[in-house]
């Protein structure tokens, strides 16, 4: 981290044994196009900044609010990073996830859309034709198989989850479904118990850790929002644990009996108050931290004992949300084994969209990787034909040898013109597009040369130039003699 933004994180505790740090920052921007407006990420307004200030090595976004066709290649191609992206298919600018994984620090082996495994994959099967991410042979596994290809598609159409694996772990970004209106409570539903029951298949039938993060839009329990009364109000119901939502995410964590995830920054501070996520924008809530806990880092067990910092981050601006953190001491081990080559990368990152494959930041574009090859500028081909090859030894042929490079940066703007009268003239650059096309002029005539049009009109006359100038520029070519019937135009 920076000096400049030191302030923004604070480092983790340096653990006893080796080890390496994995921050994850989960984030609900409430639309891409807009956070980087926002202090302190509109000093810079890149992503690549915004990201070495968060000190992330995975950064997953919710509430994108962004399609396809809308993606920018400065949001696509961020230098070090891959990013990947999920869209909303049937509502434009609505919902969407985004993660960010550093180069450098981890790179995932896998990585799929949607929580189902229902939705077509971009990975092509035996015979040439897409196949759902459940089919294909890539599948990171832990699916609901009583779950139909219809329902799932349904349940995946709002770009509200992405899933990777990290060969040690799998990670779950996810948006959940709110039910501020009530109207979508089948809806909600129905996709969170899919995503527990993927949770469950993960860590109790394939034994894998799991990181679930995102806005999972529950409230805990009383303690993580400044109104316990009025959502129990809202759920017609005197028991704030009683609704759906809550008692799915109550039996999936610690320390439920059956609970099999652990909540960090409650772990790490388990009687702090007015740790809020969310804040209503439309009465300005947030300067009184009138609000609720929504954003959540979840992991498991053995995951949750390698933690060494989770935390929010309030002060940061962006949204009606702010950032949560959590940082993962790997053993040196697992963190060699997270760190995936470049072709295992997943065909869903974004450099393989066809608008940006095979393209390269701006940045990158300027970066050398080899030894840089200098062309020395030869000598003009009007002068070659006029002295004609026999008449030029290797110093007429390049006159920016290493003896005469540094005399030739005194004129490499200059273009001269002798005239007729022995008269040195000044050639200033070509003014129209069209002079461009025009045919060289002709030797056989100095007027076509001093009267060339617009790419030869001056009014610099001073014999002194010429002289001075030309005979610092190669000796075989100050001794040449030239009649007053040809011009010689000599550039370099």
């Amino acid at each position: 981290m920076s000096n400049g933004t030191s302030c923004l994180i604070p480092s983790s505790p340096v653990p006893s044994s080796p080890s390496r740090r994995l921050r994850i920052v989960t984030f609900n921007i409430c639309g891409i196009r807009n956070v980087l407006q926002f202090h302190p990420w509109n000093v810079c307004r890149s992503w690549a900044t915004m990201f070495d200030m968060l000190d992330a090595d995975i950064v997953c976004f919710q509430e994108t609010k962004i399609q396809r066709k809308d993606i920018e290649e400065s949001m696509a191609i961020v230098p070090g990073f891959e990013s990947f992206f999920s869209f909303s298919r049937y509502k434009k600018g609505y919902s969407g996830v985004a993660v960010y994984t550093r180069n450098s620090v981890c790179r995932p082996c896998k990585a799929e859309e949607g929580i189902t495994g229902c939705l077509d994959s971009f990975d092509l099967g035996s015979n040439g034709r897409k196949t759902s991410y459940r089919e294909s042979e890539s599948n990171i596994g832990g699916y609901d198989y009583l779950i139909n290809t219809s329902d799932g598609q349904e349940i995946d159409s709002e770009g509200r989850t992405l899933v990777f694996d990290f060969r040690k772990f799998v990670l779950i970004c996810v948006y959940c479904p709110a039910n501020s209106t009530g109207d979508r409570s089948h809806y909600r539903e129905t996709f969170l118990t899919s995503l527990s029951n993927r949770i469950r298949q993960l860590v109790e039938i394939e034994m894998r850790e799991v990181i679930l993060v995102g806005d999972i839009n529950i409230i805990r329990d009383r303690i993580d929002t400044a109104d316990p009364g009025e959502c129990v109000k809202d759920g017609n119901n005197l028991d704030f644990k009683a609704t759906f939502a809550r008692q799915l995410l109550d039996t999936l964590l610690v320390p439920h009996p059956g609970g099999i995830l652990v909540d960090v920054c409650r772990l790490l501070f388990p009687e702090r108050e007015g740790m809020y996520t969310c804040w209503n924008q439309k009465i300005n809530a947030r300067p009184g931290n009138y609000g609720s806990r929504l954003d959540y880092l979840l992991c498991t067990k053995a995951l949750a004992n390698i933690c060494s910092a989770a935390n929010i981050l309030p002060e940061l601006l962006g949204s009606d949300h702010c950032p949560v953190y959590a940082d993962l001491q790997f053993p040196i081990g697992w963190a060699n084994e997270i760190m995936a080559y470049p072709e295992d990368t997943p065909p869903l990152a974004a450099r393989y969209f066809p608008e940006f494959s095979g393209r390269r930041s701006i940045l990158e574009m300027f970066k050398t990787s080899g030894p840089q090859i200098s062309v020395a500028p030869t000598i003009p081909l009007q002068v070659e034909q006029e002295l004609g090859a026999d008449g030029m030894n290797k110093t007429d042929r390049n006159i920016a040898d290493p003896e005469n490079l540094t005399r030739t940066k005194l004129i490499r703007k200059r273009k001269l013109v002798l005239s007729s009268n022995g008269t040195s003239k000044r050639i200033n650059q070509q003014k129209k597009l069209t002079a461009f096309f025009k045919q060289p002029p002709s030797h056989s005539s100095s007027k076509a040369v001093t009267e060339g049009g617009d790419e030869f009109a001056s009014d610099y006359d001073e014999s002194s130039f010429f002289n001075e100038e030309i005979s610092q520029v190669s000796p075989a070519i100050e001794e040449r003699s030239y009649t007053s019937s040809s011009s010689v135009t000599v550039s370099t």
